[in-house]
């Protein structure tokens, strides 16, 4: 298996893809490399397809701390770019890793050709620490099982809980494996985001994408990326809720291919 060491950490990193052009994917909270399974086929045709776990995710390794800080994920991620001889890459990042993304483009701006940012915050705001609180006293009182079932309408669209019911109890017995104590520091790192006041500092060519059903990271923080980031564009997506990977992994994939250097 693939890890790298940075800072007496092992940091598990995937590579696959035959492409000449290197897209780099950020998780979301809860995600692993395994998560992006549905797009990955289709990523690889075109990319050298690079996923990481953050610290709190999957395979790397967690260390005892109050919280992992967004800027050293993103200073992670662009320490694995070094480790892989890779001077600069094609950048997706997914609710959590559209935040990380944010923080690597302000720290490593010529690491990054292009940037897209999926169903993410620009600011975590009192809704947002709201929702976070609920899902750790709904894991204090009932498991990873009433967590999984409070957060169905904050992470799909209703058109997806009609159509994909075959889908949930994979999703349930997957949300029950992680760690929830590695993901309560992922989430403390999240409520101190506000790149508000940077984003016009960000000089790379970035596209925003958002589900018109996404109740957990809505529109209107959308709409705040692309006003804050100079020339940036934005995709409302039709029908689709949060977690895009798992309810419109060809759209998203569409998506990165149109943004993609011709």
């Amino acid at each position: 298996m693939p890890f790298m060491q940075i800072d007496q950490r092992q940091l598990y990193y995937e590579v696959s893809g035959q492409g000449s052009q290197a897209l780099m994917l950020f998780n979301g909270l809860t995600m692993s490399t395994a998560a992006w399974t549905l797009m990955a086929p289709m990523l690889e045709q075109r990319f050298q397809l690079i996923r990481l776990d953050f610290q709190g995710q999957g395979q790397s390794e967690r260390t005892e701390q109050p919280a992992y800080a967004l800027a050293r994920q993103a200073d992670d991620a662009a320490a694995l770019l070094d480790h892989l001889g890779l001077e600069q890459v094609y950048l997706a990042g997914l609710s959590y890793g559209g935040m990380v993304a944010q923080h690597f483009a302000r720290r490593h701006p010529q690491r990054v050709g292009r940037l897209l940012l999926a169903a993410t915050l620009a600011w975590s705001d009192a809704i947002n620490t709201q929702i976070a609180l609920s899902w750790s006293q709904a894991e204090a009182v009932g498991g990873a099982d009433l967590r999984f079932d409070i957060s169905l309408p904050w992470l799909f669209s209703s058109r997806f809980l009609q159509a994909g019911q075959a889908m949930l109890p994979d999703l349930k017995r997957i949300a029950a494996t992680v760690e929830w104590v590695a993901i309560e520091r992922i989430i403390a790192g999240v409520m101190a985001h506000d790149a508000r006041s940077w984003l016009g500092d960000l000089a790379v060519p970035t596209h925003i994408i958002v589900g018109d059903e996404d109740r957990l990271t809505p529109l209107y923080q959308a709409r705040l990326l692309q006003q804050g980031i100079p020339g940036a564009s934005l995709s409302v997506l039709p029908g689709a809720g949060h977690a895009l990977h798992l309810e419109a992994p060809q759209l998203f994939c569409q998506h990165i291919f149109q943004f993609a250097t011709p």
